[in-house]
């Protein structure tokens, strides 16, 4: 299988009911994480659907429990990337009905792993709009411990928008820039939203113009009553740019519950890529930016950071020029106020692999990626605790990726090949590790 390597970049009220509650498109930016068979037309299904269709099992070889989801009901393909402390999971996948090109509509869906609706796909429908089948989808989503996930459809207009999901609200639309009735934004008619925190109580993400000229935002949350219940308002704001470049392009990737956003910024030409952080400010009147600390470098121009814990501590990885090689590291904050971070730390590679590249973590100190050789490109384990430790896990195919691991220490997977999931590198299914 040849080395997956595709530009994209990775990622409300409670619904943690009885049932959940158990134990277009600019240029993608720089990135390889994003399911390997991306065709897209969302559909008009107007509402949530759920099939179940899942398998678990234990590996015999270390006793960890391995979840094989496959797609979602008659679909072709699906990807996870993302899942919370309750053991939902979130990704992609087509749904049907499948057209002639042999691919369905691509919606975002959600997965339970325990309680009585495991194994349950869910479709989380569109915002009413259509895309043209070849879209390709990026792991732009999130979901916190409330339930609320956070994503992207299209509008009946034709234009990408961010949205967010709860079980009581469904898909709903979070604007863009243009909604804040700044002149600046007035032309912003296009937004993504690629993460939230796990307290639910933030959600970041860009807005632009006909999905380019991005300006990095956050969403925060605020309380107003409609017809005598408490419903949850997004509100959006820019994050502070002041001092760079007005051509970047704007990737915010992650936050956590501290409110501390990551990450990067490209030229428009994609030849580099800085790595970034917004810090809340103390007087709570939003945010400044730092750089990361980074090593220039015209070998390996684009620094990457992926994933951040709430401690401060930061997953990436460091891209080659001609994007053939990743080194995956880690960046640690050195005070109390995180305005000081390490040089990036190199994390270790396994043996008989050429590269790596470091995504999800945990509170545990639990580190999850992928790793690649000439012959395939595998999930990959790091912990905090020991640096030089590294371990390929063992999933049921013949590829696969993992970018996400909640505090139960469960890791969701994008995979293919295999039994359960005879998908070639065009094809993948869904699972989830729990590590031993």
């Amino acid at each position: 299988m040849k080395r997956i390597s595709i530009l994209a970049c990775i990622l409300a009220m409670c619904f943690v009911s009885t049932a959940w509650g158990q134990a277009p498109a600019h240029k993608p930016p720089v990135g390889r994480h994003t399911p390997h068979r991306i065709a897209n037309k969302t559909s008009t299904i107007p509402h949530v659907t759920e099939s179940r269709n899942f398998n678990t099992q234990t590996n015999p070889s270390d006793d960890s429990k391995i979840w094989e989801l496959g797609t979602y009901p008659g679909g072709t393909w699906a990807g996870l990337g993302g899942i919370n402390d309750f053991g939902v999971a979130i990704g992609f996948g087509d749904v049907p009905p499948i057209g002639d090109d042999g691919v369905g509509y691509t919606h975002t869906l959600a997965v339970s792993l325990f309680g009585p609706r495991a194994g349950e796909w869910i479709d989380l429908g569109t915002l009413g709009g259509e895309l043209s089948r070849g879209w390709e989808e990026p792991y732009w989503f999130g979901i916190a411990d409330t339930g609320l996930i956070v994503t992207h459809s299209v509008t009946p207009d034709g234009q990408v928008h961010a949205a967010a999901w709860t079980e009581h609200s469904h898909l709903f639309d979070l604007g863009t820039l243009a909604d804040t009735g700044n002149p600046k934004f007035k032309g912003h008619n296009s937004s993504y939203a690629s993460a939230t925190n796990r307290a639910g109580t933030l959600i970041v993400g860009w807005s632009g113009v006909n999905g380019g000229e991005d300006a990095p935002v956050v969403w925060t949350a605020s309380w107003a009553w409609n017809n005598g219940r408490p419903v949850n308002k997004w509100n959006i704001h820019a994050l502070d740019t002041k001092g760079f470049p007005k051509d970047l392009e704007w990737q915010p990737g992650a936050v956590n519950d501290y409110g501390q956003i990551m990450g990067f910024a490209l030229d428009t030409d994609e030849t580099f890529a800085i790595p970034l952080l917004w810090n809340p400010r103390p007087d709570g009147q939003g945010w400044n930016l730092m750089v990361l600390p980074y090593i220039h470098s015209s070998d390996y121009p684009y620094v990457l950071p992926f994933g951040i814990d709430r401690k401060g501590n930061i997953t990436g990885a460091i891209e080659s020029a001609d994007g053939n090689t990743w080194l995956a590291r880690l960046w640690k904050p050195l005070n109390v106020s995180r305005t000081r971070y390490s040089q990036p730390i190199e994390l270790p590679i396994p043996d008989g692999y050429t590269g790596c590249e470091a995504v999800g973590i945990n509170e545990l100190g639990d580190i999850t990626g992928d790793c690649y050789n000439d012959v395939t490109d595998l999930p990959t384990h790091w912990t905090l605790n020991t640096p030089t430790f590294s371990e390929i896990l063992n999933i049921p195919g013949d590829w696969g990726l993992s970018i996400a691991i909640n505090n139960r220490r469960v890791t969701v997977l994008t995979y293919g090949g295999g039994l359960a999931c005879p998908g070639d590198t065009f094809g993948s299914c869904g699972g989830a590790i729990q590590l031993h």
